[in-house]
């Protein structure tokens, strides 16, 4: 591959964008665009050329030509060092380190049709959950720790929960009960300790949700997981899940736009839910909003009403019931979204302060 210094390339992409007066004065469109190179670029295997619609520019290993502006059909298609972005990509992937939103915002999508490794990213986030625990116990095995899976998979004599919950959760993988599995990525499962003492059930998986394959991963995750940790409760040790396993959308252009459940989805995924309650039996479940309080209860249960308190579930257990965390998000005023978070944050302590009490 003929090479060429880093910022004579960047220098030429500058000079061909002809930047407007305003961008050159300010420097950010200049900076976005640099950082756009460094990351989004992918060079071939070949006599290089960069293709512009106002000009272009070839490099034959020896002069540097330029040329008239160029469209996307005169680009090439294809090279052998497509493959080894495919390969060096999947080698640095790291399911544990994993954050999609992080991902998706330095990586928008509108970039990936440039970028061969990008075919590789849904099957690897898709699948990252699973690579996660494989990694977990192949360190366990190796080195001999009692690692908080292994002590899950003990809960009970021979780890029979653990392999319970194991087939419930492939089992849930292949669901059809109703029709979102057609138009999602995939079934978003439960994650958390088997012997949790408290239970959260959200609505259904959003869009980075379902591309992850793990709940609350995304906006309303990051505010949960922020919460939880005001409130004072470790998120490693309760059991999260959804009432809906699947994410339900809208397509608008390029965006996957949520979509409330019906009441016939809610009910075709209590089948999952009712499952998980029943192997976990926790002491606590959370109804994060009107859709798992809903499921939970098998009626139209109001927020407001039965908010604050333990209620009793039809099977005997305690259920309390608060906002979705997705709900803060949606607050455009500023003092009332101030209030609605205090009152969460109220919420999840008298929580915890309850499960600490039952032991």
């Amino acid at each position: 591959m003929a090479q060429l210094d880093l910022q004579a390339k960047l220098a030429i992409l500058a000079d061909a964008a002809k930047y407007d007066a305003s961008c050159a004065s300010s420097g950010t469109a200049v900076r976005r665009d640099v950082h756009k190179m460094h990351a989004f670029v992918r060079f071939r295997e070949m006599r290089w050329s960069i293709l512009t619609p106002e000009l272009s520019l070839h490099w034959d290993g020896q002069r540097l030509e330029e040329g008239p502006g160029a469209t996307r059909a005169d680009a090439p298609s294809g090279d052998p060092l497509e493959e080894t972005w495919r390969t060096y990509y999947a080698s640095i992937f790291n399911p544990a380190r994993l954050k999609v939103g992080a991902m998706l915002k330095e990586m928008p999508k509108k970039y990936w049709r440039n970028m061969p490794e990008t075919s590789l990213v849904q099957p690897l986030i898709a699948g990252a959950r699973a690579r996660e625990l494989e990694m977990i116990d192949r360190s366990v095995a190796k080195d001999g720790l009692v690692h908080a899976l292994e002590a899950e998979r003990a809960i009970e004599p021979g780890g029979n929960l653990r392999k319970s919950w194991e087939a419930l959760l492939a089992d849930a993988r292949k669901c059809t009960r109703c029709d979102l599995y057609k138009h999602a990525t995939q079934t978003v499962f439960g994650e958390g300790p088997l012997d949790a003492a408290i239970m959260f059930v959200g609505e259904q998986p959003g869009d980075q949700e379902d591309l992850a394959g793990r709940p609350f991963v995304g906006p309303a995750g990051q505010l949960f997981d922020a919460a939880l940790e005001k409130a004072g409760i470790d998120r490693t040790i309760v059991y999260v899940t959804n009432a809906v396993k699947h994410f339900k959308f809208v397509q608008k252009g390029k965006k996957r736009i949520h979509s409330k459940p019906g009441a016939g989805e809610i009910e075709a995924c209590r089948w999952w839910i009712s499952n998980e309650r029943e192997l976990i039996r926790p002491p606590i479940t959370v109804a994060l909003g009107a859709t798992a309080a809903q499921s939970l209860f098998g009626k139209t249960m109001a927020i407001g009403k039965n908010r604050g308190g333990a209620l009793e579930l039809p099977d005997g257990s305690e259920c309390w019931i608060t906002v979705h965390p997705s709900f803060l998000l949606r607050i455009p005023e500023e003092d009332r979204r101030r209030e609605e978070k205090r009152l969460f944050l109220r919420d999840l302590k008298r929580i915890k302060a309850r499960a600490e009490e039952r032991g």
